[in-house]
């Protein structure tokens, strides 16, 4: 399988490793592997544990496992992050960097076979690893009100409710399968007006909110930028890319709350406990975005947002 990806900001996340030791790093959301293979070439690395939750990843990491000893990859869910390293690591090993890209990688949403874009046709899966159920699941079965709810919840589509109404108008005469056809059926509930005034698909947020209600990313996020304190060495970097508001959002409470920064990030959310210890130097007081260069040369990473923290003690 060709690896399509093209990485994220990569020369601002690799700014923030440490080059003047040997370094222990977890690479949480190995993906196509650019992070791991820049870090593994460049830098003086005693151990780097890779973590993916999606079986192809194995597939891009077959000649990092087989040039570099010091590398190994781990199948499951970053949301696991603390057992997962246990099962390579001793339990009292400690990383100078804990790095998380939130996105998509583009080996996933090219693949039309795996249901994450309405760019290329192909079933309604979109699920990450091992999954209960599908896309289609949902979209076939679910009642017009819980599907209204998952897309205002985690897409922000405030035509969430006239979406649904139109999915269950719509499967009544034919089970939705496709991507196309999805995509075909959200496009209809907007007006002209509104998709040539928008800068995205119509489908797009429908799509984002399915795809982030069948994987549980942002529980899993949560989970994982939690557990990852534990295993970060005094001055351990924690480096995180996200790509969209939700996800966003928790990694800015996370990080503030941790450095003692106690506001909270939006008027939606609920004041943060002003409880537990400091244990975050937040190192980005705003979020670093693409540069200009590679706005042009990557589209997709066009909302990407990097924010650091460093672990006290």
């Amino acid at each position: 399988m060709q690896n399509r990806h093209v990485p994220v900001m990569l020369e601002e996340v690799l700014a923030y490793i440490p080059s003047d030791k040997k370094i222990n790093v977890i690479d949480a959301t190995f993906g196509g592997g650019s992070y791991s293979k820049s870090i593994l070439n460049k830098f003086n690395v005693s151990k780097l544990v890779a973590i993916d939750r999606d079986p192809i990843s194995k597939i891009f990491a077959e000649d990092l496992i087989k040039n570099f000893e010091n590398f190994s990859l781990i199948n499951g869910c970053f949301s696991r992050i603390d057992s997962l390293v246990l099962e390579t690591e001793n339990q009292n090993t400690k990383y100078d960097a804990i790095i998380f890209d939130l996105g998509l990688s583009s080996n996933q949403l090219d693949n039309g076979e795996r249901g994450f874009s309405f760019m290329n046709d192909g079933p309604l899966d979109m699920g990450m690893g091992n999954n209960d159920k599908k896309a289609s699941d949902v979209i076939n079965n679910y009642s017009e009100e819980k599907l209204a709810d998952i897309i205002f919840k985690y897409g922000e589509e405030r035509l969430s409710r006239r979406i649904a109404k139109k999915i269950v108008f719509s499967r009544k005469s034919k089970l939705i399968e496709s991507t196309k056809e999805f995509a075909e059926i959200i496009k209809k509930t907007f007006s002209f007006a509104q998709i040539n005034k928008s800068k995205i698909n119509p489908a797009t947020k429908t799509f984002q909110a399915l795809r982030i209600y069948l994987n549980d990313e942002l529980n899993e996020i949560t989970l994982a930028l939690n557990k990852s304190i534990e295993l970060l060495k005094p001055k351990g970097k924690l480096i995180i890319v996200s790509f969209q508001s939700l996800e966003d959002r928790i990694v800015k409470d996370f990080l503030n709350h941790n450095s003692g920064k106690r506001r909270r990030s939006s008027r939606h959310y609920p004041e943060l406990a002003d409880e537990g210890s400091i244990t975050l130097n937040l190192i980005t007081k705003k979020p670093i975005r693409p540069s200009f260069r590679e706005l042009n040369e990557n589209p997709r990473s066009r909302s990407a947002k990097l924010r650091v923290g460093e672990k006290i003690n």
